[in-house]
């Protein structure tokens, strides 16, 4: 009877200690609205959003966009559990002005969820308006 429940607990052990991995990869555009200029030099951060509480969303990969806005990004992400893996999204770090306004002191941040679409197949986003 203590081997079963040994081997039970081991058995559920292994299950919570393995993980999810993924990689991803991500191509897109983004706009700046209000100011055409903005939408360059913009720093695009892959992360995988982590909802356990004892744990913080982990970076997979970044790059920066070019002048017309363009970027490519990727990077892979494990979390644990055999139940969880891994959510990605998109952290964008920009000074693009709001509506109605011409310049932007602060940097503002926007979120794009991200759907599941693991490697060897590619996401492609449409223009993504900085806003």
């Amino acid at each position: 009877m203590f081997i079963k429940f040994f081997l039970l607990l081991f058995s559920l052990g292994l299950y919570f200690i393995n993980g999810h991995q993924g990689c991803f990869k991500i191509i897109g555009r983004l706009k700046c609205p209000t100011d055409e200029y903005r939408h360059g030099n913009v720093k695009v951060i892959l992360m995988d959003k982590d909802y356990l509480p004892w744990e913080t969303d982990d970076e997979m990969g970044y790059n920066i966009t070019d002048y017309k806005g363009n970027f490519e990004v990727s990077g892979c992400g494990e979390d644990v559990g055999g139940w969880n893996a891994p959510d990605p999204y998109l952290l964008i770090t920009h000074r693009c002005p709001e509506k109605g306004h011409t310049v932007s002191i602060a940097r503002r941040t926007k979120i794009i969820y991200l759907n599941q679409t693991h490697l060897p197949e590619v996401m492609h986003i449409d223009t993504a308006l900085l806003d």
